[in-house]
């Protein structure tokens, strides 16, 4: 066996050389080709870069005006069609942006949350599923005590201005368990053009900024408030907190949020973390730096 497995991994090496040299280009020509078709691509990547920045730029109005943000309620309660049992609550509205001074933005901003709004009924539909189907399973007597699940997906403004409308959705769902689950998300625009911000827009040097994130985050876990609930080896997982659905700006600097069990147990919360635009400034588009 030792053998057979010794010939297997020279043969897999060999199969792998053979095909990487394939790939190579043998001659000038093919390799000045491949260079040449490599620039192409790049060149229209650039292209396609160039003519949305373009886009957003033409389509950049400079508002006077505070964007409205309205809500519309979708909460409802599910019960089975045929028994009458109650399945699931359901906690949900979805925001409505109006700005009167750039109408192609606020589609956008709203285009955004219509489809954040489908995707709950997706999620909607498999709880309500999942719920009849656990129910079926109990006995009679612990069907009398059955209170059925619950889902959630609610928004609210955490800021807006003439140029940013920072958003914070809460979600959670509840399936018999001991607690819910929930978590926190958020969506930072641009409400001059419309777009939804990627860390990406906010930095202009992300490894110095995913630096000074961090500390503000071991220094904000790490204090009294909450040094007694965090989870085992948090410190390995403090990179992963910033990510592109976490962060939002308000007057103030960045706000970061940290879920339950990214680095503290679930009885902490959800943490938000606002780190200054003082600390920030150097490794920040200047564009977004509000005060």
């Amino acid at each position: 066996m030792l053998g057979l497995g010794i010939c297997l991994l020279f043969t897999a090496c060999a199969e792998k050389k053979s095909k990487e040299k394939a790939d190579q280009p043998d001659t000038k020509q093919q390799k000045e080709e491949t260079s040449q078709e490599a620039e192409e691509g790049t060149e229209t990547e650039n292209e396609t870069k160039t003519e949305t920045e373009s886009f957003e730029e033409e389509n950049t109005t400079d508002l006077t005006q505070i964007p409205e943000v309205t809500f519309t309620d979708y909460s409802q309660e599910i019960t089975d069609e045929e028994s009458g049992v109650h399945l699931l609550s359901v906690a949900e509205n979805s925001p409505v942006v109006s700005i009167p001074e750039n109408e192609i933005a606020a589609e956008k901003i709203n285009m955004t949350f219509e489809q954040l709004h489908i995707q709950n009924q997706n999620n909607i539909e498999e709880d309500t599923k999942l719920a009849k189907d656990a129910y079926k399973e109990l006995s009679d007597s612990e069907k009398e005590s059955w209170n059925g699940y619950g889902y959630g997906s609610t928004y609210k403004v955490m800021y807006v201005s003439t140029r940013i409308l920072s958003i914070e959705q809460e979600s959670y769902q509840w399936q018999g368990g001991a607690h819910p689950n929930t978590w926190t998300s958020s969506y930072c625009f641009d409400v001059t053009t419309g777009k939804l911000l990627a860390l990406a827009d906010i930095f202009t040097d992300k490894a110095e900024a995913q630096k000074i994130v961090e500390k503000h985050i071991l220094d904000t876990i790490t204090g009294e408030e909450y040094k007694d609930a965090l989870m085992e080896d948090y410190e390995s997982f403090v990179k992963d907190i910033l990510t592109e659905d976490v962060f939002y700006l308000n007057e103030k600097g960045l706000v970061v949020i940290c879920n339950p069990y990214m680095v503290t147990i679930y009885a902490a919360g959800t943490i938000e973390i606002e780190v200054p635009y003082e600390e920030l400034k150097d490794v920040m588009n200047e564009k977004y730096i509000l005060n």
